[in-house]
């Protein structure tokens, strides 16, 4: 049950609250004081608890322990148990020190066991003296079952469990000692012979909340995940004070993806005991998850303040940034984690992530060499270390041109490892996260082959009979086929904006049935929208990590999966490499091909492909009618940007917006937009700085700056960077633009679209991929062929066109009230949706013919 601070990762014994805490932590009373200053010297020997205000239940170990016969007088072993019950450890060591150096003394197994006790006690090593006192008194049910403790407090759980079965062979009636076996078991993850040991427990005490606790742990490790709720109330209720009852319920909430109520649980545990560091890792993942991502990071930052070591606070607060794209503050939360775990090759490895996405290769291919120097064989930091050679952005032509042939030579190293050990264990939590080949879409050429061999790569590591060779398991006859539909972006983003809204809005319901899986943790009213249009919804508030995923489609068995951005999402690329369905298909929410063997289909649009298509896919491409999307404008007023226009009004001429992102800008474009001004004369061309990746905004500045200077223009007269708008401010700026300008290399849609309703001029060149023909196949939808470029000269004499006639205000006007005109024509186009309905119902057909 994988409940701390990281969902994917995590040892057996952080799995929960321990029954007792450490010497040093916080008492679990609530006291505030330090365990072995409160309850540590407190404790009774029975089962029941003790269910008095501020006091934790009992334990197993008795107040008159290590009480072993020797040569001491009964009034001198009372007087040093009263000692060390008293907390006076210190003159307590003294005192048995000065005893044991007696000959007399030296074989006493009361003293050598009190000694180690009260070494224990102190944070010193007791374990040599508790192992000697074992030796002397092997027949001592409590010096057996201190040793036992000790050993299950360093994690040494089988040594333990020896200790408490040679307690038990003395004292074989103890419940105690029987809890605590059994409870040993557990960490041990021998769950059957923990649960049968603990059933007899709470069989014969009902009311021992530690054995309850344990319990329930374990029947959550085996499935039971109904009755382990049940046991763990019942131990709420029975000692409501007692932090670990409620920490362990939210554990199990959590894990059945009630993630409110385990919300809750966590609350009160810290109410009771504030500073559990386990209980705020949880309560900080389970707010992630509901998306209240201020609360989350407060609460990783709690932990981390406590103590700034605990790696899987550190981890999860890095990829909390990570999620919002706060890299820089990621990259801080890693290094701070490394500076007490320098050996962590987890954190190694996603700090190297994170040095990619802020442009600083070298450095990331240094973190995840020293994670291999820690972990050699951690396969998922050999596949970030290949998909390394994949810039962000290309700084020249040159190296634009390199990139696939280093992505080659990094795929052969990477084959040539996994194929050294083709029995090495992979760990697939781990590969649910590793790094895509994300950026090689960004550099020109067709890349299906590449894509092919890494798609190999990883379906060779989930599964050992090779890449696709995954059968899904038939699925039940039905009326109407079921659909499932996988996206990380079910809210307003581009993927749902144009390929998944008008999609789902209609779909024939009698003859699909529809379920969604939302990926994101980020909702908003287009994601309540989308709720109430399906017959299925799970999402991260209900699935905790990728193994829940996988047994979620397997319980929902699909007919069919739609993937419709696979290569954007990391955890969307592991599902898909799964064969999880009879029939999986693609779309082109990331435009070019998955590489996936276990991918049928990919769904492109008749007006996005060139008439050779067919070789740019390992899937089989299907064309849609037009563009392949039935898209509906969303109700949406232009917000007033002041701050940009008070910039533009100090500038002269059309204005020209190239609305990308900044790893869409390839070098080898860079020229035409100066080639453009120099035809132009007074312009200013507005970049928006990159929201994820502003460095590389910088970069391309700088890129223009010099290619403008090379045509003996100023860039300060041109060139205008601003910040990334908000949806209704983009709409304002579309509006003040004269010239849309798409980028060669990699077109846009989404920006075109709305660029096309507020009657903007679109330059686009279309080239032979589709990722470099989208902006073409909407104006062909739209019946604008004029902006629409054959060749780069072709592209620089149109865009020139129309920023000179843009002066002309009449005859502006009448052209964008022409353009905006002509836009309705590229919405609701239903017979997309009817295509998609037709094409899987012949595919499923096809299939069932086939069996």
């Amino acid at each position: 049950m994988k409940t701390d601070a990281n969902k994917q990762h995590g040892n057996r014994q952080a799995q929960r609250l321990p029954m007792k805490p450490g010497r040093n932590d916080q008492c679990p009373c609530g006291s505030g004081r330090k365990y072995k200053s409160c309850c540590l010297g407190k404790e009774t020997g029975g089962p029941a608890p003790d269910r008095t205000a501020g006091a934790a239940p009992t334990s197993s170990r008795s107040r008159s322990s290590l009480n072993s016969p020797s040569a001491l007088s009964s009034r001198a072993r009372n007087d040093l148990l009263a000692m060390f019950n008293g907390g006076r450890f210190a003159e307590l060591e003294t005192r048995l020190r000065a005893l044991l150096g007696h000959s007399s003394q030296s074989a006493s197994g009361f003293l050598w066991g009190l000694l180690g006790a009260t070494l224990e006690a102190q944070s010193k090593d007791g374990l040599p003296a508790l192992q000697r006192a074992t030796m002397l008194a092997p027949q001592d049910f409590d010096i057996q079952t201190v040793l036992a403790r000790a050993l299950v407090e360093r994690a040494r759980f089988a040594e333990a469990s020896d200790a408490f079965r040679r307690a038990l062979a003395v004292q074989p009636e103890n419940l105690a000692a029987q809890f605590n076996l059994g409870d040993t078991l557990r960490l041990l993850e021998r769950f059957a012979e923990a649960e049968e040991l603990l059933r007899g427990v709470v069989r014969s005490a009902p009311d021992f909340v530690e054995a309850l606790v344990s319990l329930a742990d374990t029947l959550a490790e085996r499935g039971a995940a109904a009755e382990a709720e049940t046991v763990c109330r019942r131990a709420v209720a029975l000692a409501p004070e007692y932090a670990t009852t409620h920490f362990c319920l939210g554990n199990i909430l959590r894990n059945a993806g009630r993630l409110s109520a385990a919300r809750d649980c966590f609350l009160a545990t810290l109410q009771l005991a504030p500073n559990t560091l386990p209980a705020l890792g949880n309560l900080g993942n389970v707010l992630q998850e509901l998306g209240d991502f201020v609360q989350a990071e407060d609460c990783y930052r709690r932990a981390l303040k406590l103590n700034p070591a605990y790696a899987k606070a550190g981890a999860n607060l890095g990829r909390l940034f990570v999620e919002q794209n706060r890299f820089v503050d990621a990259e801080t939360a890693y290094r701070d984690l490394l500076r007490t775990q320098p050996k962590n090759a987890q954190i190694l490895e996603r700090l190297g992530g994170v040095l990619l996405e802020l442009g600083h290769a070298d450095a990331a291919r240094k973190c995840y060499l020293e994670a291999l120097a820690v972990e050699p064989e951690r396969t998922s930091t050999r596949l970030a270390l290949a998909t390394a050679v994949l810039p962000v952005i290309a700084q020249n032509s040159e190296e634009s041109a390199a990139v696939r042939q280093a992505f080659a030579s990094a795929l052969d190293e990477l084959a040539e490892w996994l194929h050294a050990d083709r029995a090495r264990p992979v760990d697939l939590a781990s590969l649910a996260s590793a790094q895509q080949p994300f950026s090689l879409a960004y550099r020109d050429g067709n890349h299906v082959d590449l894509l092919a061999r890494y798609g190999d790569l990883i379906g060779e590591c989930l599964h050992p009979g090779g890449p696709g060779s995954q059968v899904a398991a038939p699925c039940p006859p039905r009326e109407r086929p079921r659909l499932l539909i996988v996206s990380h972006h079910i809210r307003r983003h581009s993927v749902w904006d144009i390929v998944l809204r008008g999609l789902l809005l209609d779909l024939d319901r009698t003859r699909f049935e529809v379920l969604v899986y939302h990926l994101g943790n980020v909702e908003d009213e287009e994601t309540r929208f989308a709720r109430g249009q399906v017959d299925g919804w799970r999402d991260r508030q209900t699935i905790a990590d990728p193994a829940g995923w996988l047994a979620a489609v397997a319980e929902d068995a699909p007919d069919v999966i739609f993937y419709p951005e696979i290569g954007m999402s990391s955890l969307c690329y592991f599902l898909a490499a799964h064969r999880l369905a009879p029939l999986q298909v693609a779309s082109w929410g990331h435009p070019i091909s998955t590489g996936l063997a276990t991918i049928d289909l990919f769904l492109s649009g008749d007006l996005l492909e060139a008439a050779d298509a067919d070789k740019h896919y390992r899937e089989r491409l299907i064309r849609l009618p037009g563009s392949g999307c039935c898209t509906a404008p969303l109700p949406l007023l232009a917000e007033p940007i002041a701050a940009v226009e008070a910039r533009l009004s100090g500038m002269h001429g059309p204005r020209l917006l190239i609305a990308q992102r900044a790893i869409k800008f390839d070098p080898v474009d860079d020229a035409l937009y100066a080639r453009i001004a120099a035809a132009t004369g007074e312009s200013v061309f507005i970049l928006l700085r990159d929201p994820i990746s502003p460095w590389a905004t910088e970069q391309v500045m700088a890129r223009l700056e010099s290619a403008f200077r090379d045509q003996g223009l100023d860039p300060r007269r041109h060139l205008l960077s601003i910040p990334w708008l908000a949806p209704a401010q983009f709409l304002a700026l579309l509006d003040c633009c004269d010239v849309y300008l798409d980028c060669p290399a990699f077109s846009g849609y989404t920006t075109a679209w709305q660029a096309l309703h507020r009657g903007l001029p679109i330059v686009t060149l279309e080239g032979p991929y589709m990722r470099q023909r989208l902006a073409s196949g909407l104006l062909r939808k739209a019946g604008l062929p004029d902006g629409i470029a054959a060749s780069t000269d072709d592209y620089v004499a149109i865009a020139a066109r129309l920023a000179r006639e843009s002066r002309d205000a009449e005859h502006s006007s009448s052209r964008r009230a022409a353009i905006i005109a002509a836009a309705p024509s590229v919405d609701g186009d239903v017979s997309v949706v009817r295509a998609f309905e037709q094409c899987l119902a012949a595919e499923l057909d096809a299939l069932r013919q086939c069996r």
